[in-house]
């Protein structure tokens, strides 16, 4: 038979407070603590044997203890971290949501601006556009008119050239027959 010489208080690690909960039974707690309470609890039990041999001596057990209960107390640390890190997500989440309300809003009105927009800018390119035909119209005409002044002014020049060579050619006959 094999004596076990921790006393009572000392073979039971203290069941720890994790978020809220109690270190009662099962059903309590959710999965990942219900796994560090039963491992807890599996390394507390009778003794065990191991590879090497058919008892595990007392340094053995305490030191393997106590490096669960630091990883126990890590995870237990992590999930703490993980835990208060997740309610101020949460809440930017809610405020991301208000966030896209409001720029979906902000676009619509944008969008609304912008059809009224370009609405006025046809309009006033419609009205310029009748505005401006009858200018066109007249600028056409005034075109039509100088080119056809042009058109005199150098059958004038034409002419003007013409009576100038007669005149000209007549002084000329009119030297000789004086001579």
């Amino acid at each position: 038979m094999f004596v076990n010489e921790e006393p009572e208080e000392t073979a039971a690690i203290k069941q720890p407070v994790i978020m809220g909960g109690t270190g009662g039974g099962g059903g309590q707690h959710g999965g990942l603590v219900q796994k560090i309470i039963d491992s807890q609890k599996q390394y507390t039990g009778p003794e065990k044997q191991d590879d090497r041999g058919p008892i595990m001596s007392q340094a053995a057990r305490q030191k393997e203890r106590a490096m669960t209960k630091k990883e126990i107390d890590q995870l237990r640390s992590g999930i703490q971290t993980l835990a208060s890190s997740a309610a101020p997500l949460g809440k930017v989440l809610d405020y991301l949501q208000e966030d896209l309300d409001s720029m979906q809003k902000e676009l619509e009105t944008w969008r609304s601006e912008n059809k009224y927009h370009e609405t006025a800018i046809k309009a006033g390119e419609s009205h310029m556009e009748k505005t401006l035909e009858p200018l066109r119209d007249q600028l056409e005409d005034t075109e039509q008119q100088i080119i056809d002044m042009i058109n005199k002014i150098n059958t004038m020049k034409c002419n003007i050239h013409t009576n100038d060579q007669k005149i000209g050619q007549m002084l000329s006959t009119m030297s000789f027959s004086a001579s």
